[in-house]
């Protein structure tokens, strides 16, 4: 992973969010917050039910990260230490898309609003700009996440694709998924 300089902002409430570079060692928290988004987020992928992935596992995953130029895991974390909400982006490891990057992000749901997610993708894109490599940055969203598709236009992000009923939820119901992209300034 590229090096990321640990920052500080206030959220809209003025409390004090550290945004750094996760570490193999804060397996555990990570691994906690995962299960807790997954288990109270209607805009997940992942189901509860699926995540299997050990302290172990989240270990590794994250160290593996550390070792790859083009891949970056951030951990935004409140006054208190608790993890507020996390980012991560994977390069294109293929060549013909080595100048691409896809970010996923989540927030924990009592401090949504407050400008943190807003922080975690201003914080990720001034440094996908500094990585050369980087051209472009991609995303996709459930069609039913309003208040995400607001901040990613907001944030420069462009509808690319729409995949209809490409998510089915556990009622029966589909959604569509939303792909969008931003193209870097370099």
């Amino acid at each position: 992973m590229g090096h990321f300089e640990p920052i500080g902002f206030a959220d809209k409430q003025g409390c004090s969010i550290t945004l750094r570079a996760a570490a193999p060692d804060d397996a555990g928290k990570v691994l906690n917050y995962v299960f807790q988004i997954l288990s109270m987020d209607p805009f997940m992928l992942t189901t509860p039910v699926e995540f299997k992935m050990t302290e172990e596992d989240e270990r590794e995953w994250i160290g593996d990260t550390l070792k790859k130029e083009n891949d970056l895991i951030l951990l935004a974390e409140d006054e208190h230490g608790e993890v507020a909400g996390l980012i991560n982006l994977h390069g294109g490891h293929k060549r013909r898309m080595a100048h691409t990057g896809s970010f996923g992000i989540s927030v924990r749901r009592d401090l949504r609003g407050r400008g943190i997610g807003k922080g975690m993708i201003q914080a990720l894109l001034e440094w996908a700009n500094r990585n050369r490599q980087f051209e472009k940055i991609t995303l996709e969203v459930f069609s039913t996440n309003h208040a995400a598709i607001a901040l990613y236009r907001h944030m420069g992000f462009e509808q690319e694709s729409l995949q209809k009923r490409q998510i089915k939820l556990e009622d029966g119901e589909y959604v569509d998924l939303i792909g969008m992209g931003l193209f870097l300034k370099k």
